[in-house]
């Protein structure tokens, strides 16, 4: 069975970055949502190596309302890390309340991780304490977020330089002075902007 169409923007350079841009053209009136199911959030988590192949085969299995609530949930913490990251770009102070939502949700996955046995040099590793459970692709998102907002690479976070794009990403070029999401897609639309202002 051939597996579906990867539709998610990776340019983010961090699983919690390539989470925010799962909502597409989000300056536009109608921005694309890719996190429309669980299996969109399943998916997204699998392709970012927050969750193992196997653990995704056996999440996607599941449906019903419960999981519609996790993917929700997932869009909601989204949503409070971009309202993050945009007051940090505008140099405006971040909303307690996002990083209390936040905070609660990094909680809430921290107190399922349970440490499981390893065959390498360690004696065991993080892992979930119940590997099958439904909220695992939210929690997965969760700790990456934390990750994000904790670590060294939290000062290279930038917004794309065009107008109409809202992606964030990892600035790790020289120097420090990538700004476009992608050379290919915002970078030569606004040179071409440029070029015909001029």
């Amino acid at each position: 069975m051939a597996r579906p169409k990867n539709p998610f923007d990776w340019s983010g350079g961090h699983p919690a970055l390539d989470l925010v841009n799962t909502l597409d053209e989000r300056p536009l009136p109608a921005p694309v949502e890719h996190l429309a199911t669980y299996a969109d959030l399943v998916r997204f988590t699998e392709l970012a190596g927050l969750i193992s192949p196997t653990q995704a085969r056996r999440l996607r299995k599941l449906s019903g309302p419960a999981p519609a609530l996790v993917v929700r949930r997932a869009r909601q913490l989204r949503e409070r890390i971009f309202d993050t990251l945009a007051a940090r770009h505008r140099q405006k102070a971040v909303d307690r309340d996002a990083l209390d939502v936040i905070s609660e949700a990094i909680r809430k996955a921290h107190a399922t991780r349970a440490l499981v046995p390893c065959g390498s040099h360690a004696i065991a590793r993080h892992g979930w304490a119940s590997p099958e459970a439904l909220v695992l692709p939210l929690h997965a998102c969760a700790l990456a977020i934390e990750d994000l907002l904790t670590g060294a690479e939290s000062g290279r976070i930038r917004k794309c330089g065009a107008a109409d794009c809202e992606v964030y990403f990892i600035d790790r070029s020289k120097g420090r002075r990538r700004h476009w999401c992608s050379m290919g897609n915002c970078g030569n639309r606004e040179k071409q902007r440029r070029w015909r202002a001029s």
